[in-house]
Parts: C-alpha cells; sequence; structure tokens
C-alpha cells in the first residue's frame, strides 16, 4: 500500500497538553492518494477515535484504508456547516467556490468487496453514509472511497453500485457488485477540498511526543530565545 503523509492537527497536541492523552483525531491528505487497492492512503492503526479525513478532489477518486471498531455503528458524511452554509452563497453570487460541490462516498471490505455507497442527502447534493446502514461485528481493514458525481467504482464485472444513490444508502447491486474493486469509470468535472466527518473508526498518532518531552521542547525553545535576545542586547551596547 503507499504511505501518504498525514497530519494530525493541533488540537491533539492541546489535548495532550491539557490531559496527558489525546481524545480524538484528524486526519489531512497532503500527498495525492490512489483509487485503487494498492495504491490508496493508509491511515495507521491505533485505539484513538478518528473524527475526520480532509483532502482535495481533482476529477478523480480518493481511497483511504481505515480501521472500524468492531461492535460500533460506522458514519461518514461530506455534510458540515461550510458545505451547506458557503456553497450555496457562492452559487447564488455566481462565484467559484473552493469546495467539493457534489461527492459519493462508498465503503468497502479489506477485499474490495462493496458495502454501501451515497450521494447526495435528500436536501443536500452532500454524502452520508448513515450510521444505521451498517455495523462491523469484527474490527478490522475496510476502505472508504470518495469521488465527483458520475465518477464511479467499478470491479471486473461491471458497475459495483447503482446509478441512482440520491437520498438513502445503496447496496453493491451493481452488475459488478459480487466481484471487488478494480478502479473507477467515468467522468466528473467536479473538483474541490472536502471533509469526511465519521465515527466508529480508529487511528494511531506516530512519533507524537509525550507531555514532558513536548514542554520540554518548549521550554527548550524558548530558552533559546531568550539567549538570542541576550545576545543581541549585548552587541548593541
Amino acid at each position: 500500500m503507499k504511505q501518504f503523509v498525514w497530519v494530525a492537527t493541533i488540537s491533539v497536541l492541546s489535548t495532550v497538553l491539557a490531559s496527558g492523552s489525546a481524545q480524538a483525531i484528524t486526519f489531512t491528505e497532503s500527498n495525492d492518494v490512489g483509487e485503487l487497492l494498492n495504491t490508496a492512503g493508509v491511515i495507521p492503526q491505533g485505539t484513538l477515535p478518528l473524527e475526520s479525513i480532509s483532502g482535495f478532489l481533482s476529477s478523480d477518486a480518493d481511497l483511504f484504508q481505515i480501521f472500524l471498531t468492531g461492535g460500533q455503528t460506522f458514519s461518514a458524511t461530506t455534510l458540515n456547516l461550510d458545505t451547506l452554509i458557503e456553497i450555496p452563497i457562492d452559487n447564488t453570487l455566481d462565484a467559484p467556490t473552493e469546495l467539493l460541490e457534489d461527492p459519493q462516498l462508498f465503503l468497502f471490505d479489506s477485499f474490495g468487496r462493496g458495502i454501501y455507497a451515497n450521494d447526495d442527502n435528500s436536501f443536500s447534493s452532500q454524502a452520508t453514509l448513515p450510521s444505521a446502514s451498517f455495523s462491523p461485528i469484527e474490527s478490522g481493514i475496510y476502505y472508504l472511497a470518495i469521488s465527483g458525481f458520475g465518477y464511479d467504482p467499478v470491479s471486473a464485472d461491471g458497475k459495483i453500485f447503482p446509478d441512482f444513490l440520491t437520498g438513502v444508502a445503496f447496496e453493491p447491486t451493481g452488475v459488478g457488485g459480487g466481484s471487488p474493486l478494480s478502479g473507477f469509470e467515468g467522468t466528473s468535472t467536479t473538483s474541490g477540498s472536502y471533509t469526511i466527518a465519521l465515527t466508529g473508526v480508529e487511528a494511531g498518532v506516530e512519533r507524537v511526543p509525550e507531555p514532558t518531552s513536548v514542554l520540554s521542547m518548549l521550554a527548550l525553545g524558548a530558552g533559546v530565545v531568550v539567549s538570542q535576545l541576550k545576545n543581541k542586547k549585548n552587541t548593541t551596547e
């Protein structure tokens, strides 16, 4: 699997400093991830709740390998205040938007077989995989994909999901629904940034210093600044 550079948000560091342990984390795509099982962005496994994944689509699809917690409901949505408010305002003003306007979400098992998908909410062009539709019995690896409308996942036998995915979550009832993901086909002119809010997903934060180490680094940095100020003062006297 192709690893991608991820960014743990500053809120993780703040929580570590405040309580000694991080409560939840988010990930931001830094390098463009692939859309195949062997090129997916692999999010490190761990025991912390993964709250969201953010990235940018350019008329393609992003596929992420995630770890779902057994016995907990999974959900994913691109619906948030920005997509609810900013996109309609931009459209009204006939102004370009930086947000992804019409995304689709797809969930696959560890072999790449489709589980369920959604294109539009009943009141928005944003996508939602509802929590009431899927709860893994055991913890394990899954794949979450996001693409623009018209760019759909296929297997060797054809489309995995049906074409009409509006309003509700759809199961893999397409002609290729019984086989694993082999790629994406179609045409999408949709580009923009996205954030997928998640529940039931766990991840790990690599190389996050312990609170004492963080404080030591902050103290060291402060000492360097003070030393530089003293040297500057002595030079000017």
